[in-house]
This record gives structure tokens, C-alpha cells and sequence, in this order.
């Protein structure tokens, strides 16, 4: 079910070149759907960029965790 609606999701963005906020808390979906990933910590902004640049490189120590913790 997951995958479908992804899937839609994608295609919509596509076909009608919108702008989508997604939140989550599933890495996989992020590094999937998303061209920027702002991750939070306590309701505030932490890490904020490009999604290849923020799971290659994360500067944050709690993004640091979360990337290592999907690993």
C-alpha cells in the first residue's frame, strides 16, 4: 500500500509540477520523494539542504545518528 501511494504521490508532483511537504519519519521515504530534507529535533529546525547532500554528508549530530541508525 505503502508503495502505491508513493508512487502516486510521485506522479502527481511530476505531471502537475507541484510543490510537496512530506513528513516523516521513515528515512527510506525521505531519501526516496525528496529533493530537500529539513530534519528536526524538539520542534526545531537542525539540518536543512539537499537530500543527497544531508544523507551523504550530515553536519547535525542528530541527523548523523539517524543516518547511521538506517545504515
Amino acid at each position: 500500500m505503502q508503495a502505491l501511494v508513493l508512487d502516486t504521490l510521485k506522479r502527481l508532483q511530476r505531471d502537475r509540477r507541484i510543490t510537496m511537504v512530506l513528513v516523516s519519519h521513515d528515512l527510506g521515504v525521505i531519501r526516496t520523494m525528496a529533493d530537500r530534507v529539513m530534519v528536526m529535533r524538539r520542534g526545531r529546525v537542525v539540518e536543512d539542504g539537499l537530500a543527497d547532500q544531508v544523507f551523504q554528508d550530515p553536519q547535525h549530530a542528530y541527523t548523523q545518528q539517524l543516518v547511521q541508525a538506517k545504515l
